[in-house]
């Protein structure tokens, strides 16, 4: 109520009611892609797989999920392939990219089933000493196929079919 008041009666502090609202915002974005970036181990990954400075050719694809550690990253990459490996840029650390070679890459699950409506991606595993897994579409296969020895090709068919191996849906 004070607020409205003091805005009726002056235009400036209106503004810098506004202003202020503007910068606490962008401090909280800030401090919020700070605090991922430190919890995900992010700066490390960097030193361990540094980016090339200048872009290169390659498939692109955004809002990729991913997880590194227990944390998933929801919508939260960029990953470009190219043809030193997978070149991932996290919303978080937008000018902090990394170049994950193609012989990092542990496994790629493939599935071909759709759940909760969707269709599945592919899923890399990556080796680094956390757990880090990205998601891809179906229509990468190709292009990681030529670069990712077939025995780290995984086809894990349809979730339905993984509980029947597993004993947990009645035959």
């Amino acid at each position: 109520m004070m607020q409205i008041l003091l805005a009726e009666s002056s235009p400036v502090v209106a503004a810098l009611i506004a202003l202020g609202m503007v910068a606490a915002v962008f401090l909280w974005v800030r401090g919020m892609r700070w605090l991922s970036a430190k919890m995900a181990g992010w700066e490390k990954l960097v030193q361990t797989f540094p980016a090339p400075e200048m872009e290169r050719p390659g498939a692109h694809y955004e809002n990729m999920s991913g997880w590194i550690g227990n944390t998933e990253f929801e919508r939260g990459f960029a990953i470009q392939l190219i043809q030193e490996g997978l070149l991932i840029r996290p919303g978080f650390a937008v000018r902090r990219p990394v170049l994950i070679p193609w012989s990092n890459v542990k496994e790629v699950a493939v599935s071909d089933v759709r759940l909760f409506g969707r269709q599945q991606h592919l899923l890399l595993t990556l080796d680094w000493e956390r757990r880090l897994k990205i998601s891809l579409p179906a229509i990468a296969l190709p292009v990681i196929e030529k670069h990712v020895p077939p025995k780290r090709l995984h086809n894990v068919g349809s979730l339905w079919e993984q509980l029947k191996k597993r004993g947990g849906v009645d035959k």
